[in-house]
């Protein structure tokens, strides 16, 4: 079983992403399809946002959700799923996956003989992160027992712009009408509650972080974990660096986050979360249970199903997200903040609380993300 391109399966693993592009000319009408689509703004009611490593399934019946999506992809992609004969559709927000992740989501739409299937986000930067990290997702779809026809791939060079001769990305975000499956890029202002925690788990979570199922259609909630992660030696330390060190630590292409202040300012929010709720199991999720909300008929805002005590710091719902494509591994440690000693430090240090190992291409002056390993992504 393979992917299928206009019906015809592709006899090959998709080798990069050119390829699959010179090979396949016609799936650059998918692309002008959603670019040339009205970007609209998505608020609170009736929409449900899909954070990183996350998924969620949802059908045309749904009373509460109508639309579903992302924003913020930069290098990641939005893989959609949709049953044509169901209508259900699952909107998946990755970096990575394994072919267990993908058996498990396949399985919640029924295992049809074809899905459609959709990608989206993961611009052509010039470090060639997008494209490392989708390949793999790539050839983890090529090689599922699932027939998925794709019908729109809108990634890498097709999904970039040029602004003064630096690649951009086009698309940031987008969104699926529940009821008919269309797309369009998108801009959420409301990113649901939780979202310092949810990052929490990518952010400080281990190497074994997997997708996360983030909703119940059959009883229209939105469910946050239970999950844990590791608690942070360092995360003082790195509360302590400036607003530039962290957005030039923690994201691969700072030159285009849309929203820098606001970037930083939800890292620091998922930092202090980390180091007030170090084992999460035990604080945030009692007795093993899921943070539940629905969605109120009137205001359209999640409202807390729970009667856990413990409030996250970003229950507001507006918290900026924005994708950190992988943990940290800085060629230099943060050093604690001292009015004595201003100088830079030297010394190689690996955080293990914060592991990001990427691979870079080769470059002509010193980054802070340089000397990472083989892609891992740990946000």
């Amino acid at each position: 079983m393979v992917i299928l391109i206009n019906h015809t399966p592709v006899s090959d693993t998709p080798r990069s992403l050119n390829w699959l592009y010179n090979q396949y000319p016609s799936l650059r009408d998918g692309v002008k399809n959603l670019t040339n689509a009205e970007a609209k703004t998505v608020s609170g009611a009736g929409s449900l946002f899909v954070s990183v490593r996350e998924y969620a399934v949802t059908h045309a019946t749904d009373s509460k959700i109508s639309v579903v999506g992302t924003d913020n992809l930069i290098n990641n992609t939005a893989v959609i799923l949709r049953n044509p004969g169901t209508g259900s559709i699952l909107f998946a927000h990755v970096d990575r996956m394994t072919s267990e992740d993908l058996s498990t989501m396949i399985s919640k739409l029924g295992n049809p003989s074809v899905l459609q299937l959709h990608l989206v986000g993961g611009f052509a930067d010039t470090k060639n992160v997008s494209e490392s990290l989708l390949t793999p997702v790539l050839a983890l779809l090529h090689r599922s027992p699932q027939n998925m026809e794709l019908v729109t791939c809108c990634v890498g060079d097709a999904c970039t712009l040029l602004r003064g001769g630096a690649p951009w990305p086009l698309v940031y975000g987008v969104a699926v009408y529940v009821k008919n499956g269309s797309m369009f890029p998108a801009a959420f202002t409301d990113r649901g509650p939780d979202m310092d925690m949810r990052l929490a788990r990518t952010l400080a979570g281990g190497e074994t972080v997997g997708m996360l199922d983030i909703y119940s259609p059959d009883r229209e909630e939105l469910k946050i974990g239970p999950f844990s992660y590791m608690p942070m030696r360092s995360v003082d330390i790195w509360l302590g660096q400036s607003d530039d060190f962290i957005l030039q630590s923690l994201t691969p292409c700072p030159e285009v986050v849309a929203d820098r202040e606001a970037f930083v300012r939800q890292i620091r929010e998922t930092l202090r979360m980390v180091k007030s709720h170090p084992y999460p199991s035990v604080t945030l999720f009692h007795s093993n249970q899921s943070r539940c909300y629905r969605k109120d008929d009137v205001s359209g805002i999640w409202v807390p199903l729970f009667t856990n005590t413990v409030t996250s710091n970003n229950n507001n719902n507006n918290s900026f997200w924005s994708p950190l494509p992988y943990s940290l591994q800085c060629s230099t440690k943060p050093e604690p903040i001292s009015h004595h000693n201003t100088s830079t430090p030297s010394t190689t240090y690996q955080d293990v609380d914060l592991c990001l190992n990427f691979k870079q291409e080769a470059a002509t002056t010193f980054l802070p993300w340089q000397g990472f390993q083989e892609s891992q992504v740990y946000y």
